[in-house]
């Protein structure tokens, strides 16, 4: 029985050992995955050499730490892939801050293919505990100049490391890189230049606004809005929303949504170039919220949410709150998602407000994600917009700001396919997800026609209601083609502004920027505006709407010295 069992460990220590062998020569491919020339090489292969280097000086086992740096390069490719599969990006520095935060954890959970890949890990790690403890017995401690060595290596690479941070440049566009021909950068060189994110200026002054001042000057007056009191505000930013009859799906019979229809009391409507696809939202945020373009912060675009937001000091709260407005906001997920609440906070908002701050939703289990169906999103921007009219500060005009989450990915695969999208030449788990984020659109469309009918009835206090997709959504699979052609026909969702006040409707432009959307809305409301919303508002009726899809390439290079020039005050004079 002895000799049985002693074989069957022998047999289990050579297993072990093979995967060990096996996991590290795993680890070292793929850190150097993408290598595009020596020194990115290095960069790659660091994220093997640097840890176990680390481990070996820190424990002087050998095993344990050829293991440890397995682990972890094999853990963190691991999680790029996903990320790539579910948000067409890979691991960066920045999403540290993502996972560092717990209330972040909320949106892990919709993707069960995480809870596989962690599990495997999991597994695989258990293993490699197992086999470094058995061959602990067997091999020496590091001596202590081997030890000493590893030390200088850790430092040699470290100084290697800041020295080639910006070996190449980071890409705003690609979120990587431009490593080798197709920009695509190995994961260690892929983290190190995305720190560049945190080494950014403001804009720059540069430019004359010549150009656009006379522009300006030319053009008519805005006719003004007949009310003795600015209208409640309401801003619905609805989650991955984006009309799926705007795809070229012959044979399939989609359903008409109303909120992506004209009504009566329709002032502007429209396609809206947004400036991300299939995740990002804080993207939109900030660009619905300021009336800024990403992609001007440089490297810093993916953090300007959070780092700019705050610092701008004209944006829609500030701008309303100079008109008497009480500004609230209505979250789908925890305060602390992504720092959302305290960006809010930090751009002027007076409230912020989630489902559990409201008993009749609070009952429900589960996290703030979990309860935020849409219809109840909808419910509870009524009930504040009741309370407030009727409360001690129903003096002041209220602008509502909230966020739908429940049509966000991932999408069922295994939904029954409908809609005949069976029939529209699609792939079959295409179709099922089609299918799925469909039928979400209609609950989204109900919630919509909810707000409408309540808010903008005639004999209802004057409402702006405003609503607008944040990013197409994105189906594990490529989009269907467009029936529309325009640059990144990816990056256009569409907008709807409805009031039941006399203004004038505005006439239809062929691509509005979200950027120009807030100076959209304070035009329709009639309120004062600052000088960053008046040239807002100037260049959207220079331009039809276009920013970046500007032909004018001279008046928006005028328009963006003007607007982040020193006469607008965008940012504190110190910046």
């Amino acid at each position: 029985m002895s000799t049985l069992k002693s074989r069957a460990t022998a047999v289990a220590r050579v297993v072990l050992a093979s995967l060990r062998v096996v996991l590290i020569a795993a680890s070292v491919w793929v850190a150097l995955i993408d290598t595009d020339d020596a020194l990115c090489g290095v960069v790659n292969l660091s994220l093997v050499l640097l840890p176990f280097a680390l481990l070996l000086a820190l424990t002087g086992r050998w095993v344990w730490s050829l293991s440890g740096a397995a682990a972890l390069t094999l853990f963190l490719y691991g999680m790029g892939e996903l990320k790539f599969v579910y948000f067409y990006t890979r691991l960066i520095v920045a999403d540290w801050a993502f996972v560092s935060e717990p209330a972040n954890w909320s949106i892990v959970r919709q993707y069960p293919r995480i809870y596989t890949v962690l599990g495997l890990f999991a597994v695989g790690a258990s293993l490699l505990v197992v086999d470094a403890i058995w061959a602990s017995r067997r091999h020496r401690v590091a001596s202590r100049w081997q030890r000493l060595t590893a030390l200088l290596v850790v430092v040699a690479l470290s100084a290697t490391l800041y020295g080639a941070r910006k070996h190449h440049t980071w890409e705003v566009f690609t979120d990587d890189a431009d490593c080798g021909t197709a920009h695509r950068c190995g994961l260690a060189a892929r983290l190190l230049y995305s720190v560049q994110m945190f080494e950014f200026e403001l804009p720059s002054h540069a430019g004359d606004p010549t150009l656009f001042l006379q522009g300006e000057a030319a053009l008519p007056p805005l006719p003004d809005v007949p009310l003795t009191r600015p209208p409640d505000i309401l801003l619905w930013l609805n989650e991955s929303t984006f009309d799926p009859r705007q795809f070229k799906l012959p044979g399939a019979k989609l359903p008409k949504y109303g909120m992506f229809e004209p009504t009566a009391n329709t002032k502007a409507i429209g396609p809206l170039r947004v400036h991300t696809f299939g995740g990002k939202t804080w993207l939109s945020e900030f660009s619905v919220l300021t009336g800024l373009v990403p992609d001007d912060f440089g490297v810093q675009r993916t953090l300007v949410f959070n780092s700019v937001g705050p610092d701008t000091r004209s944006n829609l709260f500030r701008l309303l709150k100079a008109n008497g407005y009480r500004s609230v906001v209505l979250m789908p997920t925890f305060k602390r998602f992504y720092g959302a609440a305290l960006t809010y906070e930090g751009m002027g908002a007076d409230e912020i407000l989630t489902l559990r701050d409201f008993p009749e939703y609070d009952r429900f289990p589960g996290d703030e994600w979990d309860i935020a169906e849409t219809p109840r999103m909808a419910e509870a921007a009524l009930k504040i917009v009741r309370e407030h009219r009727a409360g001690p500060h129903a003096a002041q005009p209220l602008f509502l700001y909230f966020l739908s989450v429940k049509e966000h990915a991932p999408y069922d695969k295994h939904t029954k396919i409908g809609f005949r999208l069976d029939k529209a030449g699609i792939p079959k788990l295409l179709a099922g997800r089609l299918t799925d984020y469909a039928q979400r659109l209609q609950t989204l469309d109900a919630a919509v026609a909810t707000l409408d009918h309540s808010l903008l009835a005639k004999d209802a206090p004057p409402t702006l209601l405003a609503w607008f997709g944040d990013h197409q959504a994105y189906y594990e699979h490529p989009s269907p083609p467009y029936r529309f052609d325009v640059p990144e026909p990816r990056n256009v969702t569409q907008f709807q502004i409805r009031a039941n006040y006399a203004v004038d409707r505005q006439p239809a432009l062929p691509l509005t920027d979200i950027a120009l959307l807030p100076g959209l809305i304070a035009d329709l409301a009639g309120v004062d505006r600052d000088q960053n919303f008046q040239t807002q508002s100037a260049m959207r009726r220079l331009c039809a709407g276009a920013l970046e899809d500007c032909p004018d390439k001279a008046l928006l290079g005028s328009y963006k010295a003007r607007l982040f020039g020193r006469e607008v005050g965008l940012f504190p004079a110190d910046e």
